[in-house]
């Protein structure tokens, strides 16, 4: 495995970095609805859309509802040179654990 595995614990840290960057898999209506401080929408049905314009410095964490389509979606950009993380347990993980933490 040539990308990093975030687990939700672990996320605020890398949230408050500059050189990080975090996308959104989901769908723009769940992303409206909630999402992590910072994050871009990039829905996974449309990846092929939308890759070429992520940032090649810095890291990319993917991060879906439960960590599926992250882990997908960072095994596949990994190949592809970008330095890349998925967050474990999705975003339901991450708020389970961090939701007093942000205005989410």
């Amino acid at each position: 495995m040539d990308f990093e595995l975030i687990k939700c614990k672990d996320a605020p840290s890398y949230l408050e970095r500059r050189d990080t960057f975090f996308v959104d898999l989901r769908d723009p209506e769940q992303y409206m609805e909630y999402h992590l401080p910072g994050a871009r929408n990039f829905p996974y049905e449309y990846m092929e859309e939308w890759e070429h314009r992520l940032p090649k410095t810095g890291k990319i964490i993917f991060y879906c509802e439960h960590g599926n389509l992250s882990l997908m979606a960072a095994k596949r950009l990994s190949r592809r040179g970008y330095r890349v993380g998925a967050l474990i347990g999705g975003v339901e993980c991450f708020l389970s654990q961090n939701a007093h933490m942000y205005k989410i």
